[in-house]
Formats: structure tokens, sequence, C-alpha cells
């Protein structure tokens, strides 16, 4: 009777055991960010979990070594130089789909990477970006009506998706759009002073101001012009991003570029 009686407690411990351990894990698979919720493979071949990335900044970018952006390399390098140490990741994703631009080996695309721009940042394995063999990353990425660029299929090589600190994707630019373009800088150091497009409220756009260290969010008003049936944009920063008096913007509209008074508020400009 003592014997059954210890079994059953051995059962009972095993099964309560089981149930923390299968809880737990489920815990840690819900705290992954579903842009990070990835494995894939490293230019090494190495199996690489894309959650190692939470609490950094993420620039993923596909790039190709026979392309004519293909020089974007040093400014992604300059970047990761700059960067790096303060929390941004750039994640290089080389593809093959763009006029065949990127048809070397993994071997081939490490040495080359290396010997013409001194790659340091991170370099996964070639893989698609679109189509029916599209990797799942990019199929989540690409899904997301991130700004500027908007959502669906990747165009050409070197676009640049960018991710905050919490794992959400908030920017996506376009090939000619150069890494080192105000546009980029600015959502790259706003992510990385904690800084994201959604700040409490989806699609949110925030820059912190390099002069007053306040943190402003950016939204859109439109105003009926008197006299007329036409419409006036006016964009203006506010430093509740419960602002009730216009529509909040996911990112800066790509005809203009923040700037700061002498006072450090922000403003936006036309670009030159």
């Amino acid at each position: 009777m003592s014997q059954t009686l210890s079994n059953i407690a051995s059962l009972l411990f095993l099964a309560v055991a089981f149930t923390a351990s299968t809880a737990g894990a489920q815990s840690s698979a819900t705290d992954v960010p579903a842009a990070l919720n990835f494995t894939m493979k490293t230019l090494d071949g190495e199996q690489v979990e894309l959650s190692k990335y939470k609490g950094n900044v993420v620039m993923f970018v596909n790039v190709a070594s026979k392309c004519g952006r293909t020089p974007q390399y040093k400014q992604l390098q300059a970047l990761h130089k700059q960067y790096g140490s303060k929390g941004l990741s750039i994640v290089g994703v080389p593809c093959n789909q763009f006029g065949g631009q990127e048809p070397g080996t993994a071997s081939e695309i490490a040495e080359f990477c290396q010997k013409n721009y001194g790659v340091e940042f991170d370099m996964l394995a070639k893989v698609d970006v679109k189509g029916e063999s599209q990797s799942d990353l990019y199929a989540h990425l690409t899904g997301l009506d991130l700004k500027p660029a908007g959502k669906g299929d990747v165009k050409w090589n070197f676009e640049k998706i960018v991710l905050d600190r919490s794992g959400t994707p908030i920017a996506r630019f376009g090939s000619k759009v150069k890494p080192d373009s105000k546009e980029v800088v600015s959502a790259i150091e706003t992510a990385l002073a904690g800084g994201s497009s959604d700040n409490g409220s989806s699609g949110h756009y925030s820059h912190k101001s390099s002069k007053s260290g306040r943190t402003y969010y950016l939204f859109k008003k439109e105003v009926p012009l008197k006299n007329s049936d036409k419409i006036q944009t006016i964009y203006y920063f506010a430093k509740d991003p419960n602002n009730k008096k216009g529509t909040p913007l996911a990112s800066v509209p790509d005809d203009k570029v923040v700037s700061e008074t002498k006072n450090g508020l922000l403003v936006l400009k036309k670009k030159k």
C-alpha cells in the first residue's frame, strides 16, 4: 500500500513538473515578437533564432554582390560601426531574385563582403524574399503596411526594414533610399532612443529632440480653406501621443524631413 502511494506521489510530482515546464515554454514563446519568431541559417550554415535580436533595433536588408546598389554595403558597415554598440543590429539577407545579382555560394558572398567592404554585421544564408519559395520572415515583413514603402513584394536589392527594440516593424525603405539618408538614420536613432512607431498608439511615429531631449509625436491635420474647396494639410509634433487634434502618422512623408528649431522644437521641412 505504501509503495502504491509512493508511486502515485511520484507520478503527481512528474505531472506537476511537466505542466510547469510546458507553461514556461509557452510563456517564453509568447514573449518573442512575431517579427523575430523565426529560425534561419547564418551565412556559415548555423541555425539562428532571430529572437536573439530582441531588445535591439534591427534592420533587415536584402543584399546582393553584383548590383548597382552594392556600394550601400559601405554605408551599412558605417552604420554598424556607429550604432552597433548602442543596440543596432544590421542583418544582411542575400537574395538572387533580382537580376541574378547574388549568384555566389555562401563562402563567395562572405569573402566578397569582407574583402570589398569589411562587413562585420550579421549575414544570413541566401533565401528568396518573394514568390512561392519566399522565406517565412519576409512573408511576415512584406505583409505589413510600413511607411514609407508600404506593403507588398520586395521590389529590388537593398530594401531596408527597421524594427524597434520591442521587435515591432516600424519602417520600410526602398532600395534607392541609402542607408545613411536622413530618413533611415532618423528612424534608427528614434528607435534606439526608445521611440517607436506605435508608442501605445498603432502606427505612431515619434522623434526625440537632440536639443531638448523631449520626445514628440507626429500628427497630420487637414483644414478646409475658406471660400475654397481645397484642403490644406498641416503636419505638427505634439508632446502627447494621445493628442486628439489630428491623425497620428506612422512615418515622415517622403517629401519632408525632420528639422529642429533653436528651442529644440521639431518641425517638418520640405526636402531640398
